[in-house]
């Protein structure tokens, strides 16, 4: 059976940034867990780049059929990667990432970002993963606190899916429940959330 010590052993030498960037520092851990455990056969990445060529490359490895794809919504970002070589297996897209407001029964509620792409690109996920995109306050108008395409994609196929979330904490708790935030007025709740090892 094909393990993470096996995939890490298995890359180059001048790839052992992956172990110290994200093995030793815990980030990304409960992603690369999950993918040797569960195999998602379709695994969509927001917030494209490094870690897409970083999970590519361990699919690739344990060798079982499946494929990520990254979206990328700052044309920034987007070239820089593919100057890097993240994008060697042309699995990141340039997408744009527009501001939305999310409305319960007419009443705003959550500021948020939504990066476009048709639905029908993504059929079959089964794994999201919300690494993006970055919601510092000067890059954006209304001061946005989440992704809201996870929520998206669980409005479309009408049933949740396994996620991660990369550090973001308006999006932890956007889409889990989060009791210490009693004024919060929305929240998912969603069940399905992998958890995150990273070492603060």
């Amino acid at each position: 059976m094909k393990t993470l010590n096996g995939w890490l052993t298995h890359m180059k030498d001048d790839e052992s940034w992956i172990r110290s960037m994200f093995v030793e520092s815990g980030k990304y851990m409960s992603v690369i867990k999950y993918i040797i455990k569960n195999k998602p056969k379709f695994i969509v990445e927001y917030g494209g780049g490094q870690s897409t060529w970083m999970l590519t490359e361990l699919i690739n490895y344990l060798d079982y059929g499946g494929k990520i794809v990254g979206y990328e919504g700052e044309e920034f970002w987007y070239n820089a990667h593919v100057k890097a070589g993240w994008n060697e297996h042309n699995n990141v897209k340039l997408v744009d990432a527009v501001e939305d407001v999310f409305e319960n029964d007419g009443y705003r509620v959550v500021n948020g970002i939504r990066y476009v792409h048709p639905m029908e690109d993504i059929d079959g996920v089964d794994f999201v993963i919300l690494d993006g995109p970055d919601l510092r306050e000067e890059l954006w108008k209304n001061n946005p606190t989440t992704t809201f395409n996870l929520m998206d994609i669980v409005n479309h196929i009408g049933y949740e899916i396994p996620f991660f979330i990369d550090g973001r904490l308006g999006t932890r708790d956007f889409y889990t429940l989060n009791p210490n935030i009693p004024s919060y007025n929305f929240t998912c709740d969603y069940k399905l959330n992998i958890g995150d090892e990273k070492i603060c």
